[in-house]
């Protein structure tokens, strides 16, 4: 280690700077004030190592260059925004420790703000304020007053007009966006958010460093604060609405009114800022790696994404909702497939067929995996999506379109089910038929968040694929074959009980599908409020029936659970079923320790009847233990 200046901070206590430097090894070759100090005094070959608050390391950074001393610094009461920048250790000892041994000083890229510098970060829009960062020392208070600003953005979120001009040798490339603000460094150890988002950045490579926020609700300012400023994850992907590049300079400036901006914590406006990296490079012992990373080059992710044109005017009317709404080049993509997929297409008819067919063999197969097969084959989600959104909006002719191609997809399920049903010798009712004949409140409920699943899935390309098809068959084509077998045996309650169930899941995918794409803001409600209407009148139509069902089916239950290995003077009651509630009519069986009699069954009826307080008819299976 070669010898080394410590220049201090007058202001520290006389104590304070004696107890430390007693116990630096190897001392100092010379120890100054800060006011004693003047950089000129020193050269290139010297180093010196500095004590002293943000505002004085920043004259010593702002004066120095590559030809000038190395640098080095030591944690101080009111040394934040360098601290953070340069990664200085919070401990002294470990601060002295990293400057001993640290072979090799870091060439750093200072940005350069309106001829300022910043050391660490410039934040641009009254939004982004939550990334101000004042250099509060303490990690609860830091937490508590980052955590402060959080909450304050969702007072009033808007996103502002910003005019873009990025600077390279080779191009200039000139913008027009939408955005919650913008955020830039000169390399990207100094910000939180670019160091969990951005990778493979030297300190000096020398290009700017940017990041533009263009959220289209509060719920994705929500969920990006939490897992990158309080939960952060390093390596984590970028969202898309934040788009990221570099540039050797930029300029900015607010096309509606001046910019509010951060720089290193102070806050200022201005009409417009020029932004570049220093041609000065300071020559910085940092807590950074030593690793040197390849030939730098410049980056840019989903900077083709940030709102321009008519969606740039759509996003900045307003502010933003909780939930995003759709922008008219969403709306017409979204469009254009539902009215495709209302279309009675070949393809649409033969998948409706086989998908019938595979649920039908399932269902006499009392198989549910052979079921599920046919659920994710079926093509019913694209005209129900396309109904939900042609009520919405009261067109009717996506109305009609969706109408006729679901009306031949469910008369051809019917042919092909009650087809199998006849060439089937089986008749008896299994556990795969039986829970579709029987519809309640809780099938109401999976046909909801179906409904929600496929317009969601609809209305983000991204994960259409995967979410469409079982969204909509584990509601509708089930029940519908078994609607056929019921056609096919002449039992009008499996029919009955089965068509129920399947205009129950109908009305609740198509009412849960409009009110999603109302939230995401695929119609105005005052267009959507008639379509809405008419959904919800079908809606309590079939939710009155299932409310019959389900308190029936409650009441099952607690006879079951009351019955249900109940010692009564004649055995243990076992394996309790309720066949039908009026008249009450219940199967069981009772395990003995002796062969019962005709009198002894009669004995266990008036025990169950009073157990249970009404009369019953019952179906008494016999078991004996055998000591």
């Amino acid at each position: 280690m070669q010898d080394y200046v410590l220049v201090y901070d007058q202001e520290l206590e006389k104590d304070e700077i004696d107890s430390f430097t007693e116990k630096l090894d190897p001392s100092p070759s010379r120890t100054l004030t800060f006011s004693e100090f003047t950089l000129g005094d020193f050269g290139e070959e010297d180093c010196l190592l500095f004590w002293v608050s943000d505002e004085q390391a920043m004259q010593v950074i702002e004066e120095a260059d590559s030809s000038t001393p190395v640098l080095g610094f030591l944690p101080h009461p009111k040394l934040v925004q360098v601290r953070k920048a340069l990664g200085i250790p919070s401990s002294k000892s470990d601060a002295f420790k990293l400057f001993l041994e640290k072979q090799d000083a870091d060439s750093m890229d200072v940005l350069e703000v309106d001829g300022k510098v910043c050391i660490n970060s410039l934040v641009i829009g009254k939004s982004l304020s939550v990334l101000y960062d004042p250099g509060d020392y303490h990690f609860f208070s830091a937490f508590k007053n980052r955590l402060s600003r959080f909450l304050n953005l969702f007072r009033r979120v808007k996103l502002q007009n910003y005019r873009i001009t990025i600077k390279n040798q080779e191009e200039e490339k000139k913008l027009e966006v939408a955005a919650m603000g913008v955020l830039v460094v000169g390399h990207n150890e100094s910000s939180l958010v670019f160091k969990r988002l951005i990778k493979d950045s030297g300190l000096s490579d020398g290009y700017l460093h940017v990041i533009a926020f263009a959220p289209r609700s509060l719920f994705s300012i929500i969920g990006f604060g939490l897992q990158n400023l309080f939960f952060p994850i390093k390596g984590g992907s970028i969202p898309e609405f934040v788009s990221y590049w570099s540039a050797e300079a930029m300029e900015i400036e607010g096309m509606d009114s001046e910019l509010s901006y951060g720089l290193d914590g102070q806050e200022g406006s201005a009409s417009k800022l020029s932004i570049k990296i220093s041609e000065q490079k300071p020559r910085v012992k940092t807590g950074f790696s030593d690793e040197k990373s390849e030939t730098p080059k410049r980056k840019e992710l989903n900077l083709g994404k940030l709102p321009t044109g008519r969606s740039r005017e759509e996003l900045t009317r307003s502010y933003l909702p909780w939930v995003g709404h759709a922008t008219t080049d969403e709306f017409k993509g979204l469009f254009t497939l539902l009215k495709q997929n209302a279309q009675t297409s070949s393809n649409y008819l033969v998948l409706m067929a086989l998908s019938t067919l595979i649920a039908t063999f399932g269902l006499f197969a009392d198989s549910s995996p052979v079921v599920i097969g046919a659920m994710i084959l079926a093509p019913l989600m694209g005209p129900i999506i396309s109904l939900a959104m042609g009520a919405l909006r009261q067109d009717g002719i996506l109305v009609k379109s969706s109408l006729i191609t679901l009306f031949w997809g469910i008369l051809i399920g019917l042919f092909f089910a009650v087809f199998i049903t006849w060439l089937t010798p089986l008749d008896g009712v299994n556990s795969e038929i039986l829970s579709r004949i029987r519809p309640n409140l809780l099938d109401l409920g999976i046909a909801l968040v179906s409904g929600v699943a496929g317009a969601y899935a609809h209305a983000k390309e991204e994960i259409a694929k995967t979410l469409a098809g079982v969204a909509i068959s584990v509601a509708l084509v089930p029940p519908l074959a078994v609607a056929g077998i019921g056609l096919g045996w002449g039992e009008w309650n499996v029919f009955g009980g089965a068509a129920l169930l399947l205009a129950t899941n109908l009305a609740g995918i198509v009412m849960a599908a409009a009110l999603t794409f109302l939230v995401l803001g695929f119609s105005p409600f005052r267009v959507a409020k008639k379509g809405l209407l008419i959904s919800l009148v079908f809606f309590v139509l079939v939710t009155t029936p299932l409310g019959f069902s389900f308190r029936n089916m409650v009441l099952e239950n607690k006879l079951i659970q009351e019955l249900s290995g109940k010692r009564i003077p004649h055995g243990l009651l076992r394996e309790v079923k309720v066949i039908t509630l009026n008249p009450l009519r219940i199967s069981a069986t009772i395990l003995s320790e002796r062969e019962l009699k005709a009198i002894d069954y009669k004995e266990i009826k008036r025990e169950i009847e009073e157990e249970i307080g009404r009369s019953a008819d019952l179906e008494l299976t016999l078991g004996i233990r055998i000591k």
